[in-house]
């Protein structure tokens, strides 16, 4: 039998008990414990809804975290000139993170509202503003969330 264990509408952990005389229990404080009678495919990091009392179990939508260089090549080689080139105090913001993540060899988390929010102002035009006026469409937005080298 799997059981799958649950907090916050999240599956936090998930183990098998293959005998009667074993217990298994998470190591999340308060979480919800679901058994599954088939080896229905789960994993940690996917969302739990209740539907008729039953749990029903998807796939995490969140964007995986983006290297430096994840990040870098998703632009085009005319946005990377642009945005370094761009006095917009915004752009320069942007760019001073890209760089700050690149000393730290740290990833760039583009679930986060802040991150978002800078490479949709990208992509508004800078006149009549406010936008960086960088990205040559809307669509570049979500390519560059996913990173999506170009």
């Amino acid at each position: 039998m799997k059981l799958i264990f649950v907090k916050d509408g999240l599956v936090v952990g998930q183990g098998y008990v293959a005998a009667s005389s074993v217990s298994i229990t998470s190591s999340a404080p308060d979480a919800q414990e679901y058994q599954l009678e088939d080896d229905s495919l789960v994993d940690i990091g996917w969302s739990c809804t209740l539907v008729d009392g039953n749990p029903v179990f998807a796939p995490s939508t969140a964007l995986q975290p983006l290297t430096p260089m994840t990040l870098y090549m998703a632009f085009t080689p005319a946005e990377r000139i642009a945005i370094k080139a761009s006095k917009d105090p915004m752009v320069a913001e942007f760019w001073s993170m890209y760089q700050l993540s690149v000393q730290l060899d740290k990833p760039t988390d583009p679930n986060l509202a802040s991150v978002r929010d800078i490479i949709t102002y990208l992509a508004k035009p800078a006149s009549p503003g406010p936008g960086g006026g960088i990205l040559s469409s809307p669509e570049r937005v979500q390519q560059i969330l996913a990173g999506i080298p170009q």
